[in-house]
């Protein structure tokens, strides 16, 4: 399977799993996701979908943990100057300070 039959499946499953939560009229979250997915990867019959099931499972519980990871840290510090600020390309000092045009 090429990228873009992959990429295609991808999308394709992770339709079918948000539209059987709707469909529940179930709440929709990372957690409700990927337990909708993990019950559609145990019940699949297709290897090649399977597997692609459990790489889309992966790729949303480590994207979950980092994102919980990032939130746990900022909570504990929340004085410290947040480090996605775009200011961070100018180096230590921000724009606007002193104008060269």
């Amino acid at each position: 399977m090429n990228s873009s039959e992959n990429e295609q499946l991808t999308d394709e499953l992770i339709g079918v799993a948000v539209l059987s939560l709707l469909n529940d009229n179930a709440p929709i979250s990372t957690k409700a996701l990927i337990t909708r997915l993990r019950s559609m990867e145990a019940h699949e019959p297709d290897s090649e979908r399977r597997q692609t099931l459990g790489q889309i499972i992966a790729e949303i519980d480590s994207d979950n943990l980092a994102a919980m990871r990032r939130s746990a840290i900022s909570q504990r510090n929340p004085d410290e100057e947040s480090h996605d600020n775009v200011y961070q390309l100018f180096g230590e000092k921000q724009p606007g300070g002193s104008k060269k045009h």
